[in-house]
């Protein structure tokens, strides 16, 4: 059986102080997390910011509107219990590599600071300084600002919010360093010092600019030998195949008559060079994952 709340108007009364002015002060009643209902006071302003009964009226109306919208909710929410909601409902619509990128952030940084407080305690300035504290880089620390509204933003859409601090929230992205650019001298002598499957994979890399996960999850039959093109269907992370991860990566791309070659040469070392197999670059060589390029990248 459901309980209906009557609209709650609080009072608004004026408290002396002996050493200071005199503030208006608005008391309410607030359900507690533990479902009970406790008296609370909030200080609008001093009578010189607020010379009027009206003027602090005109602020308390908004404190009202959110007094009354919380009623909708039951009780208090935790950022905890926000983010399972988010984990079960939404995350699962997204593509593997992002949903395990947002439970990595969650789980490590979000939850232990705030997943304690509840959704109208958080505060842009504190989650500010939380960011700037943190031992990430500048992108890193963007990425981690986009999850906390994403969050947020899916509890208002569930209704069990109707606040985003983290709107108010700025950061800033930028590189720590500028990568560097190599030359057609200095990618050769790279080469030559790579083995296989390595060096071909890296050869791709240069000549196509293919992320990592597009790399590995290339077949054989994406390779159009007569058009000297390469469509990059799919991408393979964490041994998961999915989705590339924008539209514009589906586009085919034109291979360089030396990097065919390169490619065939592979393709007939290979055990299995059938359209639909693999490209494991060797025999004898098993399907290499995404992270072990990316190391092989960073060096």
């Amino acid at each position: 059986m459901s309980t209906q709340h009557r609209y709650q108007y609080g009072s608004l009364i004026r408290r002396k102080r002996i050493r200071t002015e005199d503030v208006w002060q608005f008391r309410f009643y607030e359900t507690t997390t533990e479902g009970l209902r406790s008296r609370r006071s909030r200080v609008i302003g001093t009578v010189a910011q607020y010379p009027t009964r009206a003027d602090a009226l005109s602020t308390v109306e908004r404190l009202r509107l959110r007094l009354n919208l919380m009623h909708r909710f039951g009780r208090p929410v935790t950022l905890d219990a926000l983010i399972d909601h988010y984990v079960e409902h939404e995350l699962p619509q997204l593509r593997y590599a992002t949903q395990q990128a947002h439970l990595s952030a969650l789980n490590r940084w979000i939850r232990p600071r705030w997943g304690a407080s509840l959704l109208d305690e958080v505060r842009p300035m504190e989650v500010e300084q939380w960011l700037r504290s943190l031992p990430l880089a500048p992108k890193t620390k963007v990425n981690m600002r986009s999850l906390f509204h994403l969050v947020y933003q899916h509890g208002r859409r569930w209704e069990l919010t109707d606040v985003n601090p983290i709107e108010l929230v700025r950061q800033r992205g930028g590189r720590r360093s500028i990568p560097r650019v190599l030359s057609v001298r200095e990618m050769r002598m790279v080469l030559k010092e790579l083995g296989e499957p390595y060096r071909t994979m890296v050869l791709v890399a240069a000549c196509l600019g293919l992320r990592a996960s597009e790399i590995v999850g290339l077949q054989w039959g994406d390779l159009n030998w007569e058009e000297r093109t390469l469509l990059v269907r799919r991408s393979v992370v964490h041994g998961r195949v999915g989705d590339t991860k924008t539209e514009a990566s589906r586009l085919p791309l034109p291979v360089d008559p030396r990097l065919g070659d390169a490619l065939l040469e592979q393709r007939n070392r290979s055990r299995s060079s059938g359209l639909r197999h693999w490209f494991r670059f060797s025999a004898g060589v098993q399907h290499v994952k995404a992270e072990s390029f990316r190391a092989v990248q960073r060096s």
